[in-house]
């Protein structure tokens, strides 16, 4: 049951585990011009402590705003739920809003764990599947810079997905302190994880050549994002090198065939330029017709 009751502001005790909603510059510009002229147009919805006071479930940008403004009493909304109840109320608006800090979502997840959510419950209570609820989840147990950076939104959960690709947990921190450093978006960080993991494979498959133990480099950040992977191929080049074209599957697998035995393209198209010419020098000599002059590799 709810009622709208006139309180002291002061009364009101905001839980320490809780989602928070993150409003960008133009929607709090928005609530505190509204909330200047008109007042609140969403009301602020607590929970009775009794004689504790009251604990926040909903609203406390609105409450930090009304604040401002200098009211030490407003009226709010009322409920009579339990510590779990009131949590459950706070996630669903918070997170239906589509804006929000995740490390506060993991940190509610788990706590409503401890409040005896089964994963089919914490289903139907988040839009996602349980993979993804774990994954949020476990975003609170990572370093703390990492977590950091993840709450300031200068890393996202996808950056964590792909660095969790690396092969060793110094790699994965490694690699999400350097997307921190740089700034970088995760598509270009995507390509770092890509040309990281290509890098150490080399390193472990020369030393099996040799028969030693792998000398893994260390990272180059900025050196490894300038390369990229050509799908053909399969070698690192320059990005500015690597273009998208519609390529048939046909000289797909020619050109795959090719450098893989032969090597870099730059290497392979000499090799068959030099078997082309024998070949056809051969047959010439047999009086068998060729197919015209053999052109250089330059001249397309």
């Amino acid at each position: 049951m709810a009622e709208l009751k006139t309180i002291s502001l002061e009364s009101i005790r905001i839980p320490e585990i809780r989602v928070s909603s993150i409003l960008d510059e133009e929607q709090q510009a928005l609530m505190q011009s509204t909330t200047k002229e008109i007042g609140l147009v969403q009301d602020i919805v607590v929970r009775d402590l009794g004689a504790e006071g009251y604990e926040l479930v909903a609203g406390k940008s609105r409450l930090q705003e009304i604040k401002t403004l200098g009211f030490k009493e407003y009226q709010v909304k009322v409920i009579g739920a339990d510590e779990k109840l009131a949590l459950i109320m706070n996630i669903v608006e918070n997170v239906a809003r589509g804006s929000y800090d995740y490390i506060s979502v993991a940190q509610s997840i788990r706590k409503l764990r401890s409040l005896g959510s089964t994963p089919e419950e914490l289903e139907r209570i988040f839009p996602w599947q349980r993979r993804w609820i774990q994954f949020i989840e476990d975003l609170q147990d990572l370093p703390e810079d990492v977590v950091q950076a993840v709450r300031a939104k200068k890393l996202t959960p996808t950056h964590v997905q792909l660095a969790l690709n690396l092969t060793t947990p110094y790699e994965v921190h490694s690699g999400l302190r350097s997307a921190i450093t740089h700034a970088w978006d995760t598509g270009t960080f995507k390509i770092y994880v890509q040309n990281r993991l290509e890098e150490i494979l080399r390193a472990k498959k020369k030393a099996e050549t040799l028969g030693v133990a792998p000398e893994i480099p260390p990272p180059a950040p900025e050196l490894l994002v300038q390369y990229g992977q050509c799908l053909l191929c399969g070698y690192q080049k320059p990005r500015e090198q690597i273009t998208t074209q519609m390529v048939c599957e046909g000289c797909r697998d020619l050109a795959k065939y090719i450098t893989g035995q032969l090597g870099p393209p730059e290497e392979a198209i000499q090799e068959v330029y030099a078997a082309l010419k024998a070949y056809f020098g051969m047959r010439q000599a047999a009086t068998s017709p060729g197919p015209g002059p053999i052109k250089e590799p330059s001249q397309g």
